[in-house]
């Protein structure tokens, strides 16, 4: 156990502001507009849960014109939801762990070009929190 919580602890943030957000997200269901520098990359787009991350994925799966992948891609990323949930729930009667991957909708990343067949809409971007830089809050509509 110990090697864990010291993984773990490499790879979330102890900045206050960040983890704000992260709960007002994954409790309250809020999304929000947010830019991100993570070694020198920017990536824009709307801050989500990590259930709306694998449900979003799982649906965008099934869009996918090879029929045999969009059902192993989305069979997969429902698999991951479920087990998250599940242990999002252990978590809640023991110590919480902390939270160390940030999740995009929408995600747009400078200076990389969308594929051909894509639009910015149903981009889906994950990272480690330890890996931003800095970041911007998008408050205004």
């Amino acid at each position: 156990m110990a090697g864990k919580n010291k993984e773990q602890k490499e790879m979330s943030t102890d900045d206050a502001i960040i983890l704000m957000l992260l709960d007002l997200v994954e409790k309250d269901g809020i999304e929000l507009e947010l830019t991100l520098t993570i070694k020198g990359a920017t990536v824009s787009g709307t801050l989500i849960s990590a259930t709306d991350y694998y449900e979003g994925v799982t649906e965008a799966a099934k869009q996918n014109q090879d029929k045999t992948m969009a059902k192993i891609i989305a069979k997969k990323f429902n698999d991951l939801k479920e087990e998250y949930a599940k242990q999002k729930s252990e978590e809640a009667e023991e110590e919480s762990t902390p939270l160390t991957f940030i999740h995009l909708k929408d995600a747009y990343i400078s200076g990389q070009q969308p594929p051909a067949t894509s639009t910015q809409a149903g981009q889906w971007w994950r990272g480690r929190i330890a890996a931003i830089d800095s970041f911007t809050v998008h408050l205004l509509g």
